[in-house]
């Protein structure tokens, strides 16, 4: 009898351990701050600690979506961080030189932030400044979903098990939020919709105090409007989504 009772207790503190979460985050920081004569580059974004799969593939993801920033250059492929900077910095010089009284020093600015973590969803958001010459720079976010057991990156697809409730709640909110009535078409006060048919954003996550829906700058409005975020409380949305978010302190 005490030996089957130690090792039942044996195989609940193993499945304990087993289902303790497996992801601790530091930090990953580049600057070329003090090097006046590149584009000036600040990256700050978390960095996952342990050897594992979900986060070999937080680590990737976060590689790649700096790296997409820093290249302007399509036909050139690169696989780390140093390279898209020297990258960057080709490109600016061969601005500064056609153009050498224009050429106003660049910038990429990245911060990133874990905003949700659970033992089964981890939301991670990119904060981006880019400004390459012109009248102004250009802000945007990037919201990264993490199968924290399956160690995957989610679309905003496999986010969401009742779709079309979802689209007509997230709609509504829209609606109520940007004040725009039910009977009228929803660019009627000035958004840029394709063909008039309300769309979800490129960028959604969980957030501690809801699900956010984040259109970037030009997404569907004009660059005054900047972004737009939605939030859906837990509450109402928890039945629409494969995996229920909490709110969180």
């Amino acid at each position: 009898m005490n030996n089957k009772f130690f090792l039942f207790l044996f195989l609940i503190v193993l499945i304990g351990c087993n289902n303790k979460k497996e992801v601790s985050f530091g930090a990953l920081n580049f600057t070329t701050e003090k090097e006046t004569n590149k584009p000036l580059v600040v990256i700050n974004v978390p960095k996952a600690v342990k050897q594992t799969k979900v986060s070999e593939t937080i680590n990737n993801t976060i590689k790649e979506k700096i790296i997409s920033l820093l290249i302007f250059d399509d036909d050139i492929t690169v696989d780390n961080i140093d390279d898209a900077i020297s990258s960057l910095n080709d490109e600016f010089l061969s601005v500064k030189e056609k153009l050498p009284g224009d050429a106003t020093r660049w910038e990429v600015t990245i911060n990133g932030e874990v905003v949700y973590e659970t033992d089964k969803i981890i939301t991670i958001d990119l904060e981006t400044y880019e400004f390459t010459g012109g009248a102004h720079g250009y802000e945007s976010s990037i919201l990264l979903n993490f199968d924290a057991v399956k160690g995957t990156l989610l679309s905003n697809e496999e986010l969401i098990a009742s779709k079309e409730e979802f689209y007509n709640l997230a709609e509504l909110k829209f609606r109520t939020q940007e004040k725009i009535p039910a009977n009228v078409p929803i660019n009627d006060t000035g958004f840029m919709f394709e063909e008039e048919v309300f769309t979800l954003p490129s960028n959604i996550g969980y957030t501690k105090k809801g699900l956010k829906l984040l259109y970037n700058t030009y997404e569907v409005g004009s660059y005054a409007d900047g972004q737009i975020e939605v939030l859906l409380p837990y509450k109402e949305v928890n039945n629409m989504l494969v995996v229920k978010g909490k709110e969180q302190e």
